[in-house]
């Protein structure tokens, strides 16, 4: 475990409460650019961080990780939050970053534990017709990922179905039906699942139309098996970008409903009209239902209004 905490204090405090649960060893670190130069020289099974590093913020230095430029993009990482970084972090969650209450005395643990047992491990289903080549690959991501095998189309499309795998890795030629038909059918029934082909003729051209139906990027057989982790990591993230920016596009359109009604209430609240200003903020209530203040922000605004 890489630990980068600038409170050194806080810092070994932590690191007794998890070693009183899991046996762990460990490097702590006390700023961004400590636990880099570390992150380089060794491969850790997970990094737990605050929110400021003491020297940078953990966006950036979760980006620096991800890009698989200074050490193995996949590594999970754990960020404890207090209750507001809890809702400001949120964009930065992708599918090997965690955010955990500070506040809970056993979510690390809990977080840690999970990571230690495989439990939070993406799936990955490759669809490979060569047994050979299929269990090279199963290899390479067996660290990261859990993996399943299928040989067929048909066996990938029967499995896919019960499982639901985050990603899928696609050779387009299968003996019973072409890579493309269960590229098709599986964006038919979710848009959203990301697929990289797997081909031998990597020329762009030769797959302009498999981007075009949906697929995520494709990898030039025969695969780069060292490259192969990140390279899954690489087309997971981005589709977690994808849907934070949708979540986000979803957020700023509930925020301007609000607006909208507020400004609405004032409106008639101003000539009078109770019973319309009050139909006005029982939508907005209705808009905000799933973010509720916090109790101190709750007390702080109270407050603000008695006086």
């Amino acid at each position: 475990m890489l630990l980068i905490d600038a409170d050194k204090q806080r810092s070994l405090f932590k690191l007794r409460a998890i070693q009183s649960v899991l046996p762990v060893r460990y490097a702590q670190k006390s700023s961004g650019r400590e636990a880099l130069a570390s992150f380089q020289r060794a491969r850790f099974d997970v990094i737990v961080c605050r929110p400021h590093l003491g020297d940078i913020t953990c966006c950036p230095w979760i980006r620096m990780v991800r890009s698989g430029k200074f050490g193995y993009a996949a590594t999970p990482v754990v960020v404890l939050c207090d209750e507001s970084e809890l809702q400001e972090l949120k964009p930065l969650v992708d599918v090997g970053t965690l955010l955990v209450p500070s506040a809970d005395p056993v979510a690390l643990t809990t977080a840690l534990q999970a990571i230690r047992d495989g439990a939070d491990k993406p799936t990955v289903l490759i669809i490979e017709d060569e047994v050979d080549a299929a269990q090279a690959a199963g290899r390479a991501l067996d660290k990261a990922y859990r993996v399943e095998v299928a040989h067929t189309g048909t066996a990938a499309l029967e499995r896919w179905r019960q499982t639901h795998h985050p990603l899928v890795l696609l050779d387009l030629m299968l003996p019973d039906m072409s890579g493309r038909a269960v590229l098709a059918a599986m964006r038919a029934e979710n848009p959203s699942q990301v697929v990289v082909i797997l081909t031998a003729h990597d020329a762009p051209e030769n797959h302009q139309e498999l981007m075009l139906a949906g697929a995520a990027d494709f990898l030039s057989k025969p695969l780069d098996l060292h490259g192969l982790p990140q390279a899954c990591a690489c087309a997971l993230r981005a589709q977690a970008c994808m849907g934070n920016a949708e979540r986000s596009q979803a957020a700023a359109a509930r925020v301007s409903e609000l607006s909208a009604r507020v400004r609405a209430a004032h409106y008639f609240i101003g000539r009078g009209q109770v019973a319309r200003a009050g139909a006005h903020l029982k939508n907005a209530l209705y808009t905000t239902r799933a973010s509720h203040p916090t109790e101190d922000h709750w007390a702080a605004l109270m407050a603000e209004f008695d006086t």
